[in-house]
């Protein structure tokens, strides 16, 4: 396509700078202006070069184009159409909501971007009673997308409106120019097709096609043919095939793509003959990536250039991660989402933490934050007492694209007058995070670039990959069917659904008259059987002679990697350098009893993953326990018996069943017992963070309860027995007195607190009852925890001691004995 664009330019008799040229893309732009210096041989005069969808600088301050102000973001429009969709009872929270609200946004832009008045349709008169229920309430939605929006925006236009103005507003500039051109465009969408059309109008105006098109009339008029397009474009300006003057470029396989897309049943003269083109079929996903490595890798040691095609973002990332483990640098456009940046990991992680602990950590903390989740990440950032995990650098530019994109959303929230839950917040994040994309600067002069199908267009080099040759990946499925069945989005002024399939179409034929050629593809795809593409079996099927020849040295290559020799395991317990963090007490009682599980646990950060057949047991039943007593607010026996059966009926999906009817006799007799134990504090603080250095090591604690000269620890089992608490064996709840007695926790404290008591309040089946251990007895227990946390420290954090599995019959400390090989020993 560069070639062909310098040829035109050649052919106007126009200087560089009085020529206008639009391209696809941004990169295609660069293309280009490697193109031209090294037809110059060096510096060179460049033309104006626009990228389609840019704006125009002369037009910026134009009274007629959106700027600014009057644009609606499409963070703005998800947030509130989630908040109107959360009210919706079928709906009933933004978590639920969100992902809805961003398809029906993604949905409305898709039929702006096509011309299509969303405002006009009578969404529910036109998806009646004779469709399927789940047609009907998207025709709901839609009907809320397009009444209530409009509204919101108050006269505002969206992103995509601007897009398509900014478009369309350079044809009030083509007369500035002596020659136009646009080039590598198939005029698929309306705002380009309109510019495209007033330049093929001008005297000066040139319009470069895609691919030959050279065939019959009613081939072209098929939805799913590579030109289909082109062709329409061509009757809108009163062309036919014929009219198109082609330029020759060199020899290629174009007229044997033409005639295998085709539906004509003659070959060229010169048959079939591929045998650029090598196809390679690999066993799965993670082996195609490989495989794509091991080709890049053997061409750059060639000296020659590598363009590899990835219809995906999961593909994008797999052959990232295949060429970092080969140390290959590449240009990778599509870049990283914000989810896999170490930023956006570390903030997911620690709502996941907050998640798994319970508690309403994160409530106090946007509460203080006024309500500003934005403030709230920000504030946590800036603490550096808070332990991300993985740490992240916030002056690198994929930390600050992640936080900029998470402000502008909190900004969004709270204008939204919402006040997000912990789930909500969750949501919230993630769906942000998904949407940024962060790209790293780019290998000085990389040998290997990594992009999509549209960005391929106007790109060349020595070896070209193209992957993911599957049915619903190249070509992918149509987003035009996501919500509305074809024969109502034809009805409507849409474009069939297989419109995505003729552009890529036209791409692969395109990029498959490259010099050499790979198709990739992989035979399973998430554990399930795939089908091949149909742009293969279009090739197959007219006796295209491709190369198969390859895909055996290719893959046994690949496999060898993957193969490593046999290495006995190595069952020594780990030894890993010495350990000074922060270490809650809950934690330490797995040091105590089995050490590897501490390993695995506060050290590996490993957390086993819930059985997904086992159903509500012991541990679901104390933490709806402990949540019920942590957020009550009336702690009369009936109210938390109330309480508690609220959300057993959430947890077990209705009061109803043998495992309520047992809980409920539990919550029965636990209730009395706690509100008489609670009513009893005096000025209690619930669920508050303490912290000691005991040994030179930071020990963290979050109490139940904790008062001025007394702790809790609310046991919905049995409490530790006396012996075990004297041994320092369970020293949880001494060591919390001890931190109350030396100041560790933030109340007001008086003498009553340097001789503190220590109370279980055990909830046990049958033996719901306090135990109460006098500051004489709490102080011997205090030293006994003291004691034993001593001597942790000075085994593992000094000695370094190897954190050997301990062989226990108490479940709660053999969750990682499959990570330990516990029973190959």
């Amino acid at each position: 396509m560069s070639d062909a664009l310098m040829h035109v330019i050649d052919a106007s008799g126009v200087g560089m700078s009085d020529a206008l040229i639009f391209l696809p893309s941004r990169r295609a732009v660069r293309a280009f202006e490697r193109a031209v210096v090294e037809k110059n041989g060096g510096a060179a005069i460049l033309p104006r070069l626009v990228a389609l969808g840019e704006g125009a600088d002369e037009l910026t301050d134009a009274d007629d184009l959106p700027r600014g102000d009057d644009i609606i973001t499409n963070t703005e429009r998800v947030v509130v159409l989630a908040k109107l969709l959360a009210a919706d009872g079928s709906i009933g929270n933004l978590a639920t909501a969100l992902p809805i609200a961003r398809d029906l946004v993604r949905m409305s832009d898709y039929l702006e971007n096509e011309g299509v008045d969303a405002a006009d349709i009578d969404w529910g008169a036109l998806v009646d009673e004779k469709y399927a229920a789940h047609f009907q309430a998207k025709a709901k939605l839609l009907n809320i997308l397009s009444s209530v929006m409009p509204a919101v925006a108050r006269g505002r236009v969206t992103e995509t409106a601007r897009r398509n103005a900014d478009i369309r507003a350079w044809i009030g500039l083509i007369n500035n120019y002596k020659l136009v051109v646009v080039c590598a465009s198939t005029a698929s969408v309306p705002a380009t097709a309109d510019l495209m059309a007033a330049v093929a109008a001008a005297p000066h105006g040139r319009i470069i096609l895609s691919g030959k098109i050279a065939g019959r009339a009613s081939d072209f008029e098929l939805a799913t043919n590579p030109y289909n397009s082109e062709y329409k474009f061509l009757t809108r300006c009163g062309a036919v095939p014929d009219d198109v003057i082609q330029i020759d470029t060199g020899a290629s396989a174009i007229d044997f793509m033409n005639a295998a897309f085709g539906n004509a049943g003659e070959i060229p003269a010169g048959g079939g003959v591929l045998r650029h083109c090598h196809l390679i079929e690999c066993a799965r996903e993670s082996e195609e990536a490989a495989a794509v490595a091991e080709i890049a890798a053997r061409a750059v040691a060639e000296n020659k250039s590598v363009l590899v095609i990835t219809p995906d973002a999961a593909g994008n990332q797999r052959i990232a991660t295949a060429f970092a483990a080969r140390q290959i640098p590449a240009d990778f456009s599509g870049g990283m989402p914000g989810t896999m940046t170490a930023a956006g990991r570390a903030i997911l992680n620690m709502f996941d933490e907050w998640a798994d602990a319970g508690g309403d950590t994160f409530d106090r903390l946007y509460a203080a934050a006024g309500h500003d989740l934005f403030e709230m990440i920000a504030g946590l950032i800036a603490d550096a007492g808070v332990n991300f995990t993985p740490q992240f650098d916030i002056e690198t530019d994929a930390s600050m694209a992640v936080l900029a994109a998470l402000r502008d959303m909190s900004r969004c929230v709270t204008g939204a007058d919402i006040i997000l839950t912990a789930a909500d917040a969750r949501a919230f994040v993630a769906d942000t995070l998904a949407g940024v994309s962060v790209r790293g600067a780019a290998p000085d002069e990389a040998r290997v670039i990594v992009i999509g199908t549209i960005e391929s267009r106007m790109q060349t080099a020595d070896v070209v990959i193209l992957t993911g040759l599957n049915e619903g990946m190249f070509p992918a499925r149509g987003y035009e069917n996501a919500w509305l069945p074809r024969n109502l989005c034809a009805q409507i002024g849409l474009p069939p659904a297989d419109r995505k399939v003729a552009l890529m179409s036209l791409d692969f034929m395109n990029l498959s008259c490259g010099g050499d050629v790979y198709w990739m593809r992989s035979r399973t795809a998430g554990g399930a059987a795939t089908t091949e593409s149909r742009f293969l079996s279009r090739v197959a099927s007219r006796r295209g002679e491709f190369d198969t020849t390859a895909s055996a040295d290719i893959l046994s290559a690949v496999r060898a990697h993957d193969d490593p020799p046999p290495r006995p395991l190595n069952y020594s317990a780990p030894t890993p350098p010495a350990d000074w963090s922060d270490v809650y007490v809950t934690e330490l009682e797995l040091l105590i009893h089995n050490p590897y599980a501490f390993y695995a646990r506060h050290i590996l950060r490993l957390r086993p993953l819930d059985d997904y057949w086992v159903g509500p047991d012991a541990r679901t039943f104390g933490n709806l326990v402990h949540s019920v007593i942590e957020t009550a607010r009336d702690i009369r026996p009936d109210a938390l018996v109330a309480g508690m059966d609220r959300r057993a009926s959430d947890v077990l999906g209705g009061a109803h069943g043998v495992v309520f009817h047992f809980w409920h006799k539990r919550f029965l007799e636990i209730a009395p017992v706690v509100a008489n134990a609670l009513t009893a504090l005096k000025n209690a603080a619930a669920e508050i963070g303490g912290r000691a250095v005991i040994g030179g090591r930071t020990i963290r604690a979050r109490a139940d309860r904790v008062w001025d000269g007394g702790v809790m620890d609310i046991k919905t089992g049995a409490a530790p027995n006396k012996k075990q608490l004297l041994d320092g064996m369970m020293p949880q709840l001494g060591l919390e007195a001890y931190m109350l007695q030396s100041g560790g926790f933030p109340i007001k404290t008086t003498a009553a607190s340097k001789s503190p008591i220590m109370v279980f309040l055990q909830l046990k089946n049958g033996d719901a009852r306090p135990i109460v251990y006098d500051a004489d007895t709490c102080a011997r227990m205090i030293t006994a925890a003291v004691d034993k946390t001593i001597e942790m420290v000075n085994m593992y954090s000094v000695g370094c001691a190897p954190y050997e599995y301990r062989e226990t019959s108490d479940q709660k400390y053999r969750a990682y004995d499959d990570l330990a090989r516990a029973r190959d020993l």
